[in-house]
């Protein structure tokens, strides 16, 4: 290792470790509780089971900005949400929590996702309406709890890490086409294969309109918390840490006249 590669990563190290330490400061002014946005009032974990330096942007509302803006602006309240990959809960029990959703089925292989996810509903007063299952697998729908569940008020978050592509087999988008769906992508995490990502994003077309979003800026102008910080900090805290420029696709039934395309 030379010393320009050394000094980038003893910087990197750093950065994320002010990061961590900002994240924390906050929680503890804001006591755990999401200040603004679609999910305020939503008390967060101290400890997270998935990106503890999330937790600034989380209790900003800054977090995945753009998809909450989406949810916040359909303007409905739906019967469930399902969630595979649901990391704390952020979603699955942010949203029955802020009365976005009515129940939600969230579905995360990590043991400690799962205790994460039960420990959050209990704190937040919603743990009857939050069912905690595994591994989401090819055949997720036809499990017990997702019975008699109505797909057409259903919305589906998926953050699965690079799993989409192969979970998200066609047969199982033709089940899932009577939902709405927004789905993380992580095609760089995949392939290097440049239009691998692509045409995953054209096999949706088959059975949904689609719009595909980038995460895009933050305006920390109306946040009072930030304005004692200097300009680093205050950047840093809003920081999701993530490696490249992130995007999703938010689908819509071929047959629901809300405006989407691809």
């Amino acid at each position: 290792m030379n010393n320009d590669q050394l000094l980038n990563q003893l910087t990197q190290q750093a950065v994320e470790a002010r990061r961590l330490m900002l994240g924390r400061l906050l929680f503890s002014r804001l006591q755990g509780a999401v200040r603004y946005g679609p999910l305020k009032g939503f008390r967060l974990n101290e400890q997270q089971a998935w990106g503890q330096g999330d937790l600034g942007p989380k209790l900003l509302g800054l977090y995945e900005q753009e998809v909450l803006a989406r949810i916040a602006a359909r303007g409905r309240k739906w019967e469930c949400v399902i969630n595979l990959g649901a990391g704390d809960g952020y979603y699955g029990v942010g949203m029955v929590k802020s009365g976005l959703a009515a129940r939600s089925i969230c579905f995360e292989q990590k043991d400690e996702g799962q205790v994460a996810i039960r420990r959050v509903a209990e704190n937040n007063g919603v743990a009857d309406r939050v069912t905690i299952l595994g591994r989401a697998e090819a055949d997720f729908l036809d499990s017990p709890e997702l019975q008699g569940i109505d797909l057409s008020r259903t919305l589906i978050i998926v953050d699965i890490e690079g799993g989409e592509f192969s979970l998200l087999a066609d047969n199982l988008l033709y089940r899932l086409k009577d939902a709405e769906m927004i789905i993380e992508l992580h095609g760089r995490f995949v392939s290097k294969e440049p239009n691998f990502e692509a045409n995953f994003v054209q096999r949706l077309s088959k059975f949904f309109r689609y719009e595909v979003f980038f995460m895009g800026q933050r305006d920390l102008s109306g946040i009072t918390e930030l304005a004692a910080l200097g300009d680093s900090d205050r950047w840093l805290l809003c920081s999701e840490g993530r490696p490249f420029l992130m995007r999703w696709a938010y689908c819509h039934p071929i047959s629901n006249q809300v405006e989407g395309h691809g």
